[in-house]
């Protein structure tokens, strides 16, 4: 390992760049062994050695005299590495946390559709009467009341109207997968509203 003299690290410390190129010389080849043996990565090495001598560069003013450098940036080095290597651990585990979710959103949209339309086909079997007045109520949000004048008929059968459509509705819910019967508690699926109210 190449020396680094007292006078070079006086010059590095008062901002001579020829002086840290100097230290850089000695120093770089060290780390990006030391990196590349920690970290297995190439790129990952080269910035490992590039951080350290900016980390050097900018505390230069706190160099005492007659310090030897190498146990510092050798330390440097070492935690830089850790903390990268840490670093991995901890985006690799969310990483496959997203992964889960985005896997398990894709399933879901699918039996949401799936389910959308089961439903939409269950709704459209019922008789005319039950089928306009559970879209106006669930769809449209109207109240009995404005079902009733729509309809032409009074607020008590529309009311009837609906419950016997909900009763329709919840009939032809075996007939589907258990998980039809789950993903009507999410709010995504939009058709469940048939059934919430």
């Amino acid at each position: 390992m190449t020396t680094i003299t007292k006078g070079i690290l006086l010059r590095i410390k008062q901002g001579d760049r020829l002086a840290f190129r100097s230290l850089y010389d000695a120093y770089a080849p060290l780390l990006y062994d030391l990196g590349f043996r920690l970290l297995r990565d190439t790129a990952a090495a080269e910035e490992l050695v590039q951080d350290c001598f900016v980390k050097v560069w900018a505390t230069r003013e706190e160099i005492r005299e007659g310090q030897d450098l190498w146990p510092l940036i050798y330390v440097m080095a070492k935690r830089l590495c850790f903390n990268q290597l840490r670093h991995a651990r901890v985006t690799k585990r969310y990483l496959v946390q997203v992964t889960d979710v985005q896997v398990n959103d894709v399933e879901q949209r699918l039996d949401v559709r799936e389910l959308e339309s089961h439903l939409e086909h269950s709704i459209e079997s019922l008789p005319e009467q039950q089928k306009r007045a559970l879209r106006l109520s669930r769809l449209e949000g109207y109240s009995h009341q404005q079902i009733a004048v729509e309809m032409g008929i009074s607020p008590n059968t529309v009311k009837n109207h609906i419950t016997q459509a909900l009763k329709n509705l919840r009939k032809t819910l075996p007939q589907a997968d258990y998980n039809y019967l789950l993903l009507l508690s999410l709010p995504v699926v939009k058709v469940a509203d048939y059934l919430l109210h």
